[in-house]
């Protein structure tokens, strides 16, 4: 890290001021890393300040030189909070400008022109020809400073200002009041809002006011989603049906409950906790805190303020768009989208084993296909909408729509048998569905493709099609075979599957099956930043440093290239680690996974083939001593203690024989071994 500023930080923020950042582009790239190094110098002057004047303040920064849009901006800046609970809206900075030189001033955060706060800061910024709020050193007086004389400046500069902290905000209305009236105006205009929150208490409507500021204010947006029976809040394009990404979601008839669904580093995810002061704190805290790393989540090309849901409009769509070929086909989609719009989608997760596919449904289950205790469906005691079976080589038709099954008699005749008709899992769902249509319900299917997909939905598979359920005008209905009544697919029904790529390529099948899904691939991830599974995962011995996330990333190269992508390993199969403390236990850890898991699975994707084993796992360049898998060459003297001295080499078709060492699979320096020629360390 550089001590101080250079010359070329400023020509950098000059030039590239509005320029799409390419991290493919090697001089972007160097520009992006010089622009960094910049930012860790503003950081130490912004924390020097700090110190100085306020003790009992706080230092905020976001560390990017690019803007939302990914442009590159022409001024980096620190925020310093005189109070650890000062608004996060207004703030003392410091920082760069790219064409005036270094700046220090009282400046508002995450608003817009046009927002009123916003407008009449701008007003008194430039009220007089010397602003009462700014003070600006120029360039190169400012690089003759030292560090030490640059945070003596500011200091002067800050007790020179006509205006202190509170006086400004007292100025442009920044009061820390939220007016409810003014926030409940954007979400009134929706008839489910209003009846919703009319069994919320006046301390949780003032709450989701305040909430709903806070987000608009940190420049994500809200609107309505799907039913309407909740909302959410997040990063949608306006106008669109989809949403980029999304944050949290607000629901509840008779409590204002919320989900919170990133984990950071200054919150853990929740889903529908009943709203309160100290979780709306917490979430004020992370839109301060970990800003960059909700940037990274709602990253879009538009650089703007939040949208209130007027202006995002409703989210109606939740499967993938369609191929638009004819007209026919435009019709259709049009027609999925209205029904997606009332509740359904069918849709397949797929990937390698172990990338978190049953695991990552757990959170939409509970968001969408949980009951809360004030809606019909839960007033029996069930609040799961949904019922989860896994599909096998016996699974049937019986099982799943409906079947004959064998009753033994206790009157009558006691112990003789009879048969009836039972429902099975789907019938069951979509009957319990159709007593409650306004609401949300889903057969999950762990391992679809391990069954025998015509079998098991017979002609069902017809009725599935989302343009073919229940109540719409290409509604098909088929007479069920055992019980012989007319039967149709509710519209609230949504089919959510799982399948292994490393057991049946998506390829391979049902053609039918594949028409009527959507699919979401889920691979494995071994990012190394943000809220990545592996993120910062190492293991540290005295020995050496493990770096799990390109261990992971090398090994699943080599599987790529020599097998497919089908069959890479899945990161879950390390997030155990997490649990483990560092150091003697986190690698014993390490080695137990591979010992037990790691190289059982690779034995059964390359079918014993020990040679490409190895070269996956790199022993192929290690040395002896650190190899997971040791190669035993076939000698004539060992070939004549087995077989006699009669044998030979040539005489009987030998094999190289490979063993496990268990001493390397304890070995930190092992483990750098597989990555360290292909990804370097750390």
């Amino acid at each position: 890290m550089p001590q101080f500023f250079t010359r070329e930080h400023f020509d950098l923020l000059q030039s590239l001021h509005g320029t799409k950042h390419n991290p493919a582009d090697p001089a972007l790239q160097r520009a992006y890393q010089r622009l960094r190094e910049a930012y860790d110098v503003t950081y130490d002057w912004a924390k020097r300040v700090k110190q100085a004047v306020f003790p009992a303040g706080r230092v905020n920064i976001r560390r990017r030189p690019t803007n939302q849009g990914n442009n590159f901006a022409s001024y980096n800046w620190a925020k310093i909070y005189p109070e650890a609970h000062s608004p996060a809206a207004l703030a003392y900075t410091v920082g760069l400008n790219g064409n005036e030189g270094f700046v220090v001033k009282i400046d508002t955060v995450k608003l817009h022109d046009g927002q009123p706060v916003r407008d009449a800061y701008v007003a008194l910024r430039d009220s007089g020809t010397i602003s009462p709020i700014v003070a600006v050193l120029p360039i190169e007086e400012g690089l003759a400073m030292t560090l030490d004389d640059l945070t003596a400046w500011s200091i002067q500069a800050i007790e020179r200002f006509e205006l202190g902290y509170d006086e400004v905000a007292q100025r442009i209305g920044l009061t820390g009041h939220v007016d409810p009236d003014g926030v409940l105006k954007h979400f009134d205009v929706n008839e489910a809002f209003r009846a919703m929150r009319g069994g919320w208490s006046a301390v949780e409507t003032n709450l989701f006011c305040r909430l709903a500021r806070l987000v608009h204010d940190a420049g994500m947006d809200w609107w309505f989603a799907g039913s309407r029976t909740h909302l959410r809040f997040g990063r949608k394009n306006a106008g669109s049906a989809r949403a980029v990404a999304v944050i949290g979601l607000v629901r509840g008839n008779r409590a204002c409950q919320v989900t919170w669904r990133p984990e950071l580093d200054s919150i853990s995810r929740f889903v529908r906790q009943r709203i309160s002061e100290k979780m709306i704190d917490s979430v004020e805290a992370a839109l301060d805190v970990d800003d960059e790393l909700l940037e990274d989540l709602l990253r879009t090309d538009e650089d703007r303020p939040g949208l209130w849901p007027a202006q995002a409009g409703d989210d109606v769509s939740t499967s993938s768009p369609l191929p638009h070929g004819d007209e026919e086909d435009e019709d259709k989609a049009l027609i999925q989208d209205a029904v997606t719009a009332e509740l359904a989608f069918n849709r397949i997760y797929f990937g390698p084993p172990g990338t978190g596919k049953t695991h990552g449904l757990t959170d939409l289950l509970r968001d969408e296909f949980t009951a809360d205790e004030d809606e019909a469906s839960a007033a029996g005691g069930q609040r799961n909408r949904y019922t989860f079976i896994t599909f096998h080589q016996s699974y049937g038709y019986e099982e799943f729509v409906e079947g004959l099954r064998p009753v033994i008699q206790e009157v009558g005749e006691p112990g003789s048998i009879r048969y009836e008709i039972r429902a099975g899992a789907f019938l069951g769902l979509c009957e319990r569905a159709r007593e409650f249509p306004g609401e949300k319900f889903a057969i999950v299917i762990d391992e679809i493709n391990r069954g025998n997909i015509s079998k098991i939905f017979g002609e069902l598979i017809t009725l599935i099609e989302l343009d073919k359920r229940s109540g719409l005008p290409g509604c098909h209905a088929v007479t069920l075979p055992y019980s012989q009544r007319e039967f149709s697919v509710p519209r609230n029904v949504s089919i959510i599957g799982t399948m292994n790529t490393a057991d049946r390529s998506l390829a391979l099948l049902d053609t039918a099956l594949r028409r009527r899904f959507e699919f979401v691939e889920v691979m494995p991830n071994s990012e190394d930043e943000g809220t990545a599974p592996l993120a910062g995962l190492r293991v540290n011995t005295d020995d050496a440093c493990i770096h799990v996330p390109k261990l992971l990333t090398a090994i699943n190269q080599r599987i790529e290239t020599l097998y497919d992508r089908d069959h890479l390993v899945g990161h879950a199969y390390f997030t155990a680690l997490k649990h483990a403390p560092d150091g003697i236990e986190r690698m014993g850890a390490l080695a137990e996974i591979f010992d037990t898991r790691i190289l059982p699975l690779l034995e059964e994707y390359f079918f014993e083939d020990w040679q490409k084993i190895r070269l996956v796992l790199g022993d192929n360049q290690k040395a002896p001593d650190l190899q997971f898998v040791q190669e035993t060459p076939s000698s004539e003297y060992a070939l004549e203690r087995l077989f006699g001295k009669e044998s030979s080499p040539d005489a009987h078709t030998t094999r190289a024989r490979f063993s496990r060492n268990k001493k390397a699979l304890r070995s930190a320096a092992a483990y750098v071994a597989v990555y360290a020629s292909l990804l370097g360390h750390e």
